[in-house]
């Protein structure tokens, strides 16, 4: 790409952070805007209740009519008239197709990414540690195979109980036998979702296994008593003992279907708004992502 005026070559780094900085900037004035009328509106309001302001019924009626209007164009209008979603979207895409794409696709045999595609409720549902969710939403997909064992791995926004805060988690999914007859799900005792801890399911039974570290940092819950306790054995539990990732997590054991959601501080792989575009950090996330499927799939090849 050129730039048509002085017919200097913009680089890739350039472009994306063009559009970048045209989301910014497009996101400053919306916040600058609707922060100045929510500012205007408290002392307004101060104003009146210390009587500083003494205006009569209908211009009060007029004046608060004035600052709703505001709070509703500037809050919910100004978005759509600066066309924030389309230039997130168009720079989003670009960041993640130049940097994110080549680097995941490359990494697996057939590794196919989809930074928007949706997972259904159904499959998402699948997982009982997910049906109790009030809302569990999933994007950034990652398809592939490692090891010859089947994944599939997307960011997942999710929720319990009846508060409005949820968490951003990854979650892998590996088609792989294990042997179980019913669900076995392993939670850390530090992974809360929104704040919530994680609460034993109904009709499932708590175990403990033989290793104290494991048993001091994690819960397991299983549906069948005898066919939990067999699955827990020692090389496998000390294994995941000693299993690191960068944020608590959680694991679900099917039949034929294994598990792993890590809750995360933030949306993972998302292009930066406020820092500048760079490829050597966008491809080393990327690579953090590549490393801990491997890690948990080789996890699995060992014990399962």
């Amino acid at each position: 790409m050129e730039d048509k005026e002085k017919n200097i070559p913009v680089s890739q780094d350039d472009e994306i952070n063009n559009l970048r900085k045209k989301y910014m900037h497009a996101d400053l004035i919306w916040k600058s805007a609707s922060v100045l009328v929510l500012i205007l509106t408290a002392a307004y309001i101060f104003l009146v209740f210390r009587k500083i302001i003494d205006l009569p019924f209908y211009a009060t009626l007029i004046t608060v009519l004035v600052l709703l209007i505001l709070i509703f164009l500037c809050v919910y209008m100004l978005p759509h008239f600066l066309r924030m979603n389309s230039k997130l979207k168009t720079y989003s895409s670009k960041y993640k197709a130049a940097y994110l794409k080549p680097t995941l696709e490359e990494a697996f045999p057939k590794g196919e990414y989809n930074d928007y595609e949706k997972i259904s409720t159904r499959d998402l549902t699948k997982n009982s540690m997910l049906k109790k969710a009030k809302s569990a939403v999933a994007n950034d997909c990652i398809r592939g195979s490692y090891k010859k064992i089947p994944f599939l791995r997307y960011d997942l926004a999710l929720r319990y109980g009846k508060k409005k805060a949820g968490s951003e988690c990854v979650m892998i999914v590996a088609e792989i036998k294990t042997g179980l007859k019913s669900e076995v799900q392993i939670i850390g005792n530090d992974f809360k979702i929104g704040g919530m801890d994680y609460s034993q399911p109904e009709t499932y039974c708590k175990l403990l296994s033989s290793n104290e570290k494991f048993d001091s940092r994690f819960s397991v819950y299983a549906k069948d008593q005898d066919d939990g306790q067999k699955f827990l054995k020692d090389k496998f539990v000390t294994k995941i003992a000693k299993f690191k990732t960068d944020g608590p997590f959680a694991l679900f054991f099917d039949k034929d279907e294994v598990s792993l959601i890590i809750r995360k501080n933030k949306d993972a792989m998302e292009a930066p708004v406020y820092k500048a575009v760079k490829k050597e950090r966008a491809v080393k996330e990327a690579n953090n992502e590549v490393e801990t499927i491997k890690e948990w799939v080789e996890l699995l090849e060992d014990l399962i």
